[in-house]
Formats: C-alpha cells, structure tokens, sequence
C-alpha cells in the first residue's frame, strides 16, 4: 500500500512536479500557489500542489 504525503517540501514539490523550486517560491509569492509554515519551513499540501497544477493553462501562450 503506498502512502500518500500530506504535504512537501518545496524541493520535494519541485521534483514532484518538475518545476524549480525557484518557480513555486514565485508562485507562492503571487498568491497562485499556497504553502504553509511552521516557523521558516514552508509545505504545500498535496491537495494545493495538485489545485495548482489543475489551474494552470492547457495550452502553452501563443507567439507574438
């Protein structure tokens, strides 16, 4: 049976997801993304991480 986290790290989340952590940090700081904090250690919940993934753009934004 595999366990489901209730949340990661922002290294954890970027290899999870494949962005940079430096990406979910500024998404974090956009308000797209939420973490949380106990004392300086931010996570995100699985349930937030997958949120923002479902949320972001099905299509990449046209040339211009």
């Amino acid at each position: 049976m595999t366990i489901q986290k209730l949340a990661y790290t922002f290294e954890e989340a970027a290899e999870q997801t494949g962005y940079s952590i430096r990406t979910l940090k500024q998404e974090v700081a956009d308000g797209r993304l939420l973490a949380r904090y106990a004392n300086t250690k931010g996570v995100i919940r699985h349930e937030d991480l997958a949120a923002w993934l479902d949320a972001l753009p099905a299509e990449p934004p046209a040339n211009r």
